[in-house]
């Protein structure tokens, strides 16, 4: 017979196929000298209970012969033998029937050589036949020698040589080395060798080596070997030697194809071992014909396989030997769920020897943080819906359970708390005890949303990187990232990075700020309160300051005024916009409002919601208006008021025609 195999849910199934295998290729057992026509090898026992039966017969029925060591064979019209009738003592009874004391029917199979016989042997206490149609009915200690190994029990059963079936209605229990079957009621074709069980068919084994592999007591880490898990399993197995049950409710047949041989559990089907069930409403197993190895199992309808808090659900669950693979599938949602993560789509297929998962259609993938302990976990409880992330793709999902790697690709959309991140190429990396978020990777059609709507709402770009390391994520835009507040504010800069706790923002290379201000529609009056500010370096924004600085050759403009220097500092008012803005190194300001005045100086305070600047210089700050220099302490530019002032004691000086009305 075949060897045991690892198979789907860690069931030994060419074992539980070698008692159909037994009605298709079984061979006979030697026959011993006491099975030879005309000799008697009986103990005392035997001969009493024979002689009780043969004395029951006679008072009972009218016998007309009585034939010792029965030897009758059977041939088709080829001449092949086809079976052969045998009987310890038989008594021709009136109606043309017989009664046989320790009847034996030998079903011998028509692809059965003479170097390889094929037959199946039944074996009673007692059994009676109708010499017209051979129909034949035994009974007490019925046994069905399906092979030298494997036999079936039952108490009666009915033979058809017509059909060349037999059948029951009694409970019956095969039995073979580790394996015990049982059920209530049977029927064996013996032509197509098919073999079914009525009904509430149970089959329990001995210790298994492996579970369904993806509901395994241990997840394979990075260090897993296909060798030393199996090694592992195997002495594990042989310590506890757990069992394996399989229940149904329906009937449980086996059937002979020409590639393979089937066998099929109907109805409420339960598998267990240990802490691992599956639920389903079918379950059929494939072997081999030649090999008699396993190729496949599927368990069909309302699929719930289980082990202590994982969980898979689907209409199918199947396992293929070759590729080493379970397919988990659904019409409308297949399930993987654990403590930490669970999936859903219409498909996933888990490799066992590659360690990973294939997700080839639309789904959601949700990983929960893991939960902090002791003192920490009051805090922790706070931060863990803030850790949650959810993932959902219409295109396809890997994962490698090795590198601990997972990969998506189109219409992808990632929600973590107040953050959506949407994209068409996505890479993450876990870390290697749990399924906390180590590494991201964003790629293509790039879209950002914060809810929390400090600086910006969203930001569009080509590549988001993010690590758990850092705790930094880093938006990237060729020819550059945007950042946007609704319709009121935008940044643009080639790189971007956001830094984890929500309180900076650097957005490096050369870049530019535009804010409508007061207002959230981009009409005319309000475009003449727009900000826009522009720089060559970076631009820094501290979230607990309500403040962004500008770096190297800053201009910031509003409408008819420009404020030009090497760093600028920006200040968010409570409304969110700019209201304050100061400056200081190489100042210049320029106001068309003012008659195209200019200032030089040192530092510069511009308040915008007052619409007033304030320059000062080291030692004094200049004015430039109408061909006059005028040099003081302070110069105020009033642009509401429509008028400049100045502080201090000022000197000015005319130039060109207006040097003479100085003079006077």
């Amino acid at each position: 017979m075949t060897k045991r195999r690892y198979i789907f849910l860690g069931i030994p199934i060419v074992c539980l196929i070698t008692i159909i295998v037994s009605v298709v290729l079984s061979k006979p057992k030697p026959k011993k000298p006491a099975e030879k026509p005309g000799e008697s090898v009986i103990p005392q026992e035997e001969s009493l209970k024979n002689k009780k039966i043969a004395d029951d017969i006679r008072k009972s029925e009218k016998v007309t012969q009585t034939v010792d060591d029965l030897f009758l064979p059977n041939y088709d019209k080829e001449g092949n033998e086809t079976f052969i009738m045998k009987g310890k003592n038989t008594f021709l009874l009136e109606n043309d029937r017989y009664k046989i004391i320790e009847p034996e029917i030998a079903v011998i199979d028509s692809e059965s050589t003479e170097d390889e016989p094929q037959k199946v042997t039944i074996t009673s206490d007692i059994g009676e036949m109708d010499k017209t149609s051979n129909e034949g009915y035994l009974s007490d200690n019925v046994v069905v020698h399906l092979d030298q190994e494997t036999q079936l029990r039952t108490e009666n059963m009915r033979y058809l040589p017509e059909k060349k079936e037999v059948q029951t209605e009694e409970f019956v229990t095969i039995t073979r080395t580790g394996i015990i079957i049982t059920g209530k009621g049977c029927e064996i074709d013996l032509v197509d060798r098919k073999m079914r069980i009525k009904n509430d068919a149970e089959m329990e084994m001995d210790g298994v080596k492996n579970d369904l592999f993806f509901l395994s007591e241990e997840d394979a880490g990075q260090d897993y070997t296909e060798e030393e898990q199996d090694t592992e399993k195997t002495i594990e197995s042989n310590k506890s030697g757990e069992k394996t049950t399989i229940r149904s409710s329906g009937p449980l047949e086996f059937d002979r194809k020409p590639n393979s041989h089937i066998m099929t559990f109907n109805d409420n089907v339960e598998v267990k071992k240990g802490s691992s069930t599956v639920f389903s409403d079918k379950l059929v197993i494939f072997l081999d014909a030649k090999t008699k190895k396993t190729q496949q199992a599927i368990a069909s309808g309302n699929v719930l396989a289980s082990q202590g808090t994982k969980i898979a659900k689907g209409d199918t669950l199947s396992w293929d030997v070759n590729t080493q693979s379970a397919i988990l599938e659904d019409a409308r949602k297949a399930e993987f769920i654990r403590e930490d993560l669970s999936i859903d789509a219409l498909r996933m297929i888990f490799y066992k020897n590659a360690n990973k998962i294939d997700v080839p259609s639309a789904g959601r993938l949700k990983v929960k943080p893991e939960e902090k302990k002791n003192q920490e976990q009051n805090v922790a409880a706070a931060e863990t819906k803030a850790e949650t992330i959810n993932v959902k793709w219409d295109g396809k999902m890997n994962y490698l359970g090795d590198t601990r790697e997972a990969s998506f690709e189109k219409n992808i959309e990632v929600r973590k708390e107040d953050s959506i991140l949407r994209c068409d190429n996505l890479n993450v990396t876990f870390n290697d005890a749990n399924y906390d978020l180590k590494t991201l990777d964003a790629k293509e059609r790039v879209h950002i949303i914060d809810k929390k709507g400090n600086l910006f709402s969203e930001a569009v770009g080509d590549q988001v990187a993010w690590n758990a390391k850092d705790k930094v994520t880093v938006l990237y835009g060729n020819p550059f990232a945007i950042l946007r507040e609704g319709n009121k504010r935008q940044i643009i800069a080639p790189k971007v990075s956001f830094f984890e706790n929500g309180e900076k923002i650097i957005c490096e290379g050369k870049g530019s700020l535009y804010e409508i201000g007061k207002g959230m529609h981009r009409t005319e009056e309000m475009s003449e309160t727009s900000t826009k500010v522009v720089w060559t370096k970076k631009m820094e924004y501290d979230e607990i300051l309500k403040k962004a600085s500008f770096f190297e050759e800053v201009q910031v403009s509003q409408r008819g005024q420009r404020l030009n220097g090497d760093q600028i500092d920006a200040y968010m008012g409570t409304n969110g916009e700019i209201s304050k803005i100061i400056t200081a190194g190489n100042v210049y300001f320029y106001s068309e409002d003012l008659g195209g005045s200019e200032g030089f100086g040192s530092f510069f305070t511009w308040d915008l919601a007052q619409n007033i600047g304030v320059l000062t210089g080291n030692p004094k700050a200049e004015l430039r208006k109408e061909g006059s220099r005028t040099f003081s302490e302070k110069v105020y530019f009033d642009m509401a008021e429509d008028r400049i002032t100045w502080e201090g004691r000022p000197h000015w000086q005319l130039i060109g025609k207006e040097s003479g009305n100085a003079n006077k």
